[in-house]
């Protein structure tokens, strides 16, 4: 009978739920999710599927190189990429005999007279496609030994099943030593930027990720980048430089160039330089590029050599490797020659990984070499790190994982252990515990949002919130609903892959879990957005499946924020644009709680579900219904099909009847109905959608019911 029929109105809001039991969750977070893939915290109300992606440049999807993005960030309205450089050098070619194999190893054994190859230097095989069963075409194998200076080893992914050598006797190979910086411009694509600067020979070999800090404290806006492996770089505008321990330039602090500034005498080792005003002292190092001619039969260019004499303010002295055999040379090297120098160090910032800038100084972190120390540069300079300048080096106890600025304090993370540093310079930098059991266990997970830090420990993703309280930090877990999504992450992902991503006009962040191993399709994440709802903020929580981000950056180009990621591939992709995943389909799940109402005993005949929505376009979607909990033996309705036939348009007028509205196409009501057949104890909904159709929003749903007593 009608008069005994039941409703209840469900607000879509809660976000994904793992770590809650049916009967709590359907109780006390009706609107939350089970299952909530490729849904966002929607800025209207309820989750709104996510915007696809494409390439952000359609002429010019691919950085030059092979390889991995490694480095990715935007700077003065342009976009600057770094990858690994498809070849570097090729190698003589090799005589019949060379390459051989042994039955049921793995090992490859190359005789190469002089390879100059060392170990992790990476090689691909040109004229030998099999060997032993094993294959070689298309394929980028690392140097595993170095036997002799003739001969080296590297490793297949599988055991050879015979004993053969190479017949051929026109096989050789090529090398990958060094990764490129590129900039993208509309007219030209990607430009190597690297060739132009002192830079163009930073080894990639052991490079996963470049990281970098913007900074403006000199008094432009400045790139800092570090790479793991080599000395850190520093970017104004196009211009990018290598920083040495403790380097200056002669006259700014961006690279400068002179002008013939190189004298050589035949018989002398001695090259004298004029530099006006050039700061530096006996023992320094000076490295040139640009060079037009050899120095005494010696190529200078990109090499480091040391100061031996000063012979004015504007002039020094430096030694060839052996005297030149040339004609006295007067005057020469070129009208643009590139000079860069080093003051004695105090600090070694070879193989830095980590970088962040704090009160007007550059802090970088994480070398091998010394993973407990935290690097300071000189104040209000990022090339200058000597201790009697005002720069400094502080030992935290631990190896760090991540660093991280927030109001007056920079964090020091270790894996387990934080602190930081606090004060204004190196008169007064204060360094003291802020936690001794927790840390940060994912060095990309580090992000800034909401007025707040978050970072992935060992127990969930969680903020450094200063409070009102001087010196005090309070630290808490916010993905206490997700925990059993992140417990899984450290058995299942590299963790030093995991990259993350602001996305600002919407108060979310993303997490991506890249591995080279699953397809695109495949390629899991984490999505988290502040919700502002009934006068409270919280963070709600989604998955998302099918963007293999490798490293992901986002900043404003002419004014409008982009979100963009680097593949595997050496692709550059744009986030929040179009309606699919780089041409394939978008998967999207949202399940409900079981809703039992007011008895999980009393059966309930279901009636009829008002769904909710707010669509941008036209979309084609299902709605599933599942009783009892899924009881694999309880009968389950079909799913339901449901469209909308384009986004839903209104026109509130200002003048005429006030209040009144007029539709324009599309959708005329938010409200998709469908009648309802079946019985249970308690129902829940599954909505999905699989294509590439305009995002949509689930805002809430109805239902009506009938109690049917008990069974």
């Amino acid at each position: 009978m009608t008069d005994n029929l039941r409703d209840a109105t469900i607000i879509a809001r809660g976000g994904l739920y793992t770590n809650e039991d049916a009967l709590t969750l359907a109780a006390t977070q009706p609107g939350s999710a089970i299952r909530l893939t490729n849904f966002e915290i929607s800025q209207f109300g309820g989750y709104r599927r996510i915007n696809g992606f494409s390439a952000f440049d359609s002429s010019n999807p691919t950085v030059p190189g092979t390889g991995a993005v490694l480095g990715l960030w935007i700077h003065q309205d342009k976009v600057y990429a770094a990858r690994r450089n498809a070849v570097d050098s090729t190698s003589a070619t090799l005589p019949a005999g060379a390459v051989s194999v042994s039955s049921g190893s793995t090992t490859v054994t190359v005789v190469s007279t002089a390879h100059g190859l060392s170990t992790g230097q990476l090689i691909s095989f040109v004229n030998v496609s099999t060997l032993g069963s094993l294959t070689f075409t298309g394929k980028e194998f690392p140097v595993a030994t170095v036997s002799s200076a003739n001969g080296f080893t590297f490793l297949s992914s599988s055991a050879a099943a015979s004993t053969e050598v190479s017949s051929a006797a026109n096989i050789s190979y090529t090398v990958s030593k060094f990764y490129s910086i590129f900039e993208h411009t509309s007219t030209s694509g990607w430009t190597n930027i690297s060739t132009a600067s002192s830079i163009h020979t930073r080894s990639a070999i052991g490079v996963s990720r470049i990281r970098t800090t913007e900074h403006s404290f000199t008094g432009k806006e400045v790139v800092f980048g570090v790479d793991g492996v080599n000395k850190p770089f520093r970017q104004s505008t196009a211009t990018i430089i290598e920083v040495f321990s403790n380097q200056g330039t002669s006259s700014t602090d961006t690279n400068s160039q002179l002008t013939n500034p190189f004298t050589t005498t035949s018989g002398s080792a001695v090259v004298t330089v004029v530099s006006t005003g050039h700061g530096l002292t006996v023992g320094d190092t000076a490295r040139f590029s640009n060079i037009n001619v050899d120095l005494g039969n010696q190529t200078a260019n990109s090499v480091d050599f040391t100061v031996a004499t000063v012979t004015s303010a504007n002039g020094f002295t430096f030694n060839l490797s052996a005297p030149s055999s040339a004609a006295n040379q007067t005057a020469v090297g070129g009208s643009a020659v590139n000079f860069f120098y080093s003051y004695a160090s105090d600090s070694d910032l070879s193989g830095v990984a980590l970088v962040s800038d704090f009160r007007n100084h550059v802090f970088v972190a994480g070398s091998t070499a010394n993973p407990n120390n935290v690097i300071f540069s000189e104040p209000n300079t990022d090339l200058k790190f000597t201790t009697g300048g005002g720069g400094g080096v502080v030992n935290v106890g631990f190896p760090v994982t991540a660093l991280a600025k927030f109001r007056d304090s920079l964090f020091v993370f270790g894996k387990n252990k934080i602190k930081r540093i606090t004060g204004n310079n190196a008169t007064d930098f204060v360094l003291s515990e802020v936690a001794n059991n927790t840390g940060c266990i994912a060095t990309d997970s580090v992000i800034e949002i909401g007025g707040d830090v978050l970072f992935l420990a060992s127990d969930g993703i969680r903020p450094i919130q200063g409070t009102a309280r001087i010196g005090d930090v309070e630290l808490q877990t916010i993905s206490k609903p997700i925990q059993q999504v992140l417990r899984r992450l450290p058995e299942t992902f590299d963790l030093s892959l995991l990259n993350g991503v602001v996305i600002r006009n919407k108060s979310q962040f993303r997490y991506f879990f890249p591995t080279s191993a699953v397809a695109q399709a495949d390629a899991q994440g984490i999505i988290g957005g502040l919700r502002f709802a009934d006068n409270r903020v919280g963070w709600e929580f989604g998955e998302l499946l099918g963007i293999r981000s490798f490293i992901a950056t986002s900043g404003l180009i002419n004014n409008v924020e982009r979100v963009l990621h680097g593949d595997i591939n050496g692709n550059v992709f744009e986030q929040e644009i179009g309606s699919d995943f780089a041409g394939e389909d978008i998967l999207a799940v949202y399940a409900t709680p079981f809703f039992y109402f007011d008895s999980t005993e009393k059966r309930k005949t279901f009636q009829k579900v008002s769904l909710f929505t707010r669509p941008e376009g036209s979309a084609d979607f299902n709605m599933a219904v599942y009783f009892d909990w899924d009881d694999p033996a309880k009968l389950n309705p079909g799913s339901y099909s449901l469209s909308t036939q384009g986004a839903l348009l209104r026109y509130f007028t200002t003048g005429g009847t006030y209040g009144s509205t007029f539709t324009f196409g599309g959708s005329s009501s938010p409200v998709l109905e469908k009648q309802l057949q079946g019985s249970g104890r308690a129902m829940g909904l599954v909505i999905t959608s699989f294509g590439t159709q305009a995002p949509y929003s689930i805002q809430g749903w109805g239902l009506t019911w009938q109690p049917a007593g008990y069974r």
